[in-house]
């Protein structure tokens, strides 16, 4: 990255941190934005004033211990094999006591990780994490990372035929005027009842703006049309399929979620045939609003691990 880059992502988190009005919101963001700078620079120790020793994760790696201790080991997991690994912010948003940050991971692949060798190769995937906080420490959490788009980079799962999302250039970025929390709450709400558990995708052209663009997955139409169509796909392939929101945390521009699904896979996924076999897995989820329509949204799920109950991926 940059000096310039650099600069601009910690201008454009400062922004989000004052986009909340609430002395409290405002304070847990800078704990937060604390936090991920201590765990870029390595420097662990630092969560000791940040985190209670009881902490709670809720989506432990592999062989993570619990508490304070633990999560410093899982950090060490990771900042071992990449020892450059850098978490960088786009979006940092609260409500309460919880706060959402998602942001693009980078690190250079150097050591064995989880059994694959390191190749010395860059990689570059994204995460979101949410935050309990209790008196300005981190008392939960829970996070969502794009391991199976990192697993695609290190080779070890097949990269899917399609255009390379990287060369996709963004969409434009379409402006306009705030909405409310509770009606942010609502819009999100309203989203995952009636277009991912009731199938009503019309409603999706109600509250999609048409030039709505996910940088998660810019190879999909832009608009209703690239929702309707992941839409449709999951609801094929899993005919009972349902979605619950777990937590959910809304400010004027945006509204996040962090989502528990599954469903019996009955019908072609990703060139998958019917396996039969029943699913569940996590996902966190940002819409940005403006003028009361969803113009632009992020999404970290877990297909890695949906994947691997199917049978596939690992």
């Amino acid at each position: 990255m940059s000096v310039d880059e650099d600069t601009t992502s910690k201008a454009n988190l400062l922004d989000r941190i004052y986009a909340s009005k609430k002395a409290t919101e405002i304070a847990n963001k800078a704990i937060i934005a604390r936090y991920v700078e201590a765990t870029n620079q390595n420097e662990l120790d630092v969560l000791d004033e940040l985190v209670y020793p009881d902490y709670v994760e809720h989506d432990p790696v592999p062989g993570q211990e619990p508490g304070l201790e633990g999560l410093k080991k899982a950090y060490t997991m990771f900042n071992t094999p990449f020892p450059d690994l850098k978490f960088v912010f786009d979006d940092v948003i609260a409500e309460g006591d919880m706060v959402f940050g998602r942001g693009i991971i980078s690190g250079t692949h150097e050591g064995e990780f989880f059994g694959i060798p390191g190749a010395g190769k860059k990689v570059h995937w994204t995460g979101t994490r949410l935050f309990r906080l209790r008196d300005l420490k981190v008392v939960e959490g829970w996070v969502n990372i794009d391991m199976m788009g990192l697993m695609q980079q290190m080779g070890v799962v097949p990269t899917p035929p399609g255009p390379d999302p990287s060369t996709i250039p963004p969409g434009p970025h379409i402006t306009g005027a705030p909405s409310t929390a509770d009606e942010n709450r609502a819009l999100m709400e309203r989203f995952i009842d009636e277009v991912w558990n009731k199938g009503n995708l019309d409603v999706a052209e109600e509250i999609f703006h048409p030039q709505h663009t996910s940088p998660s997955a810019p190879t999909l139409p832009p608009g209703a049309e690239g929702v309707k169509m992941i839409a449709t796909m999951f609801r094929s392939a899993f005919p009972d399929y349902w979605m619950t929101i777990d937590h959910l945390v809304a400010e004027p521009d945006r509204v996040a979620a962090r989502f528990s699904q599954g469903g019996t896979h009955q019908g072609d996924l990703f060139g998958i045939p019917p396996t039969g076999k029943t699913v569940k897995f996590t996902e966190m989820g940002i819409l940005r609003v403006a003028d009361g329509k969803i113009v632009e949204s992020w999404y970290d799920v877990d297909m890695l691990g949906m994947m691997q109950q199917l049978g596939v991926g690992g």
